[in-house]
């Protein structure tokens, strides 16, 4: 199949015929000043409107298929229900920092991150911890324990430097053409959850490709192309910060930051992009 790449005098345009029909444009002269510019991340505000799946006083990582070596760095939101008046607090290993297989209330508890009437908690999965030190907090009194292979801790909670540290240095590095159903991370069940990526600088020859929506965007999107177009990264790359979405009737296509997306049908899950706090914060001490 033969394919035509036209470019247009002055306009520093490419466009590319596709085998639909459909024409897909791409802007070097506006990824070029991209290289120039600072990538703009909005604050993280307390209105969170995501629907997170409710959990039990016992539940565990291992519900959402979470306790896994892929996952390390990476952070899970989930909604603690008030506990019964007969709730055992009991089992519980670590401080700040506990095995992968604790119960995620009961350790938020202890965490100081809920009280006993519930509430929202965003666990981090790290690597193992040589030994778990025990402590009495909040009511709950939790024991030591040896080394394990995963741990995990709470975002915004005690340790929180370590815990963005080891957040920091676990991002998975992809490359412009890896789609988020190939990131390892696509669990359609995992809708408002929230994955993290590090986009390298873009290829000199970045080929225009596929993208499909403004905003919110196909399942299947590419990450890093999807990002450039929502004004969440430049050509320079940055980390980046995906959530999974509900599914939409439709996809609606556009022309910014020098990528022409597509509109489509709906599918059953979509793609939006999130800020992400650390760049927030490094974008807020480099203007002091």
């Amino acid at each position: 199949m033969s394919m035509t790449i036209a470019r247009l005098p002055h306009a520093g345009l490419v466009k590319r015929r596709t085998k639909f029909g459909r024409v897909f444009t791409l802007s070097f002269a506006g990824l070029l000043l991209g290289l120039g510019s600072a990538v703009a991340y909005s604050a993280e505000t307390g209105n969170d409107s995501r629907v997170l799946p409710e959990i039990k006083w016992d539940t565990t990582l291992n519900k959402f298929q979470f306790d896994a070596d892929k996952f390390i760095g990476q952070r899970l939101t989930v909604k603690c229900p008030p506990a019964a008046v007969d709730q055992s607090f009991s089992g519980v290993y670590g401080t700040v920092f506990y095995p992968s297989d604790t119960s995620i209330c009961i350790a938020a508890l202890h965490a100081g991150k809920i009280t006993k009437e519930g509430g929202t908690v965003t666990i981090q999965l790290n690597p193992g911890k040589p030994k778990y030190v025990g402590s009495k907090r909040n009511g709950v009194e939790t024991a030591g324990l040896p080394e394990t292979r995963r741990s995990m801790s709470f975002v915004d909670g005690p340790g929180s430097d370590e815990t963005n540290k080891i957040h920091l240095a676990h991002i998975p590095r992809i490359d412009w053409e890896t789609k988020f159903t190939r990131s390892g991370f696509a669990y359609r069940r995992l809708v408002g959850q929230r994955f993290s990526f590090r986009c390298p600088p873009a290829p000199s020859n970045l080929r225009p490709r596929i993208v499909y929506g403004t905003d919110t965007y196909d399942f299947s999107s590419m990450i890093c192309r999807a990002a450039l177009h929502a004004g969440k990264i430049t050509t320079q790359g940055g980390i980046v910060t995906v959530e999974i979405g509900p599914g939409v009737p439709k996809f609606v296509g556009s022309i910014r930051n020098g990528i022409e997306t597509n509109s489509k049908g709906g599918t059953d899950r979509s793609l939006t992009f999130v800020d992400h706090p650390e760049m927030k914060k490094r974008e807020q001490s480099a203007n002091k």
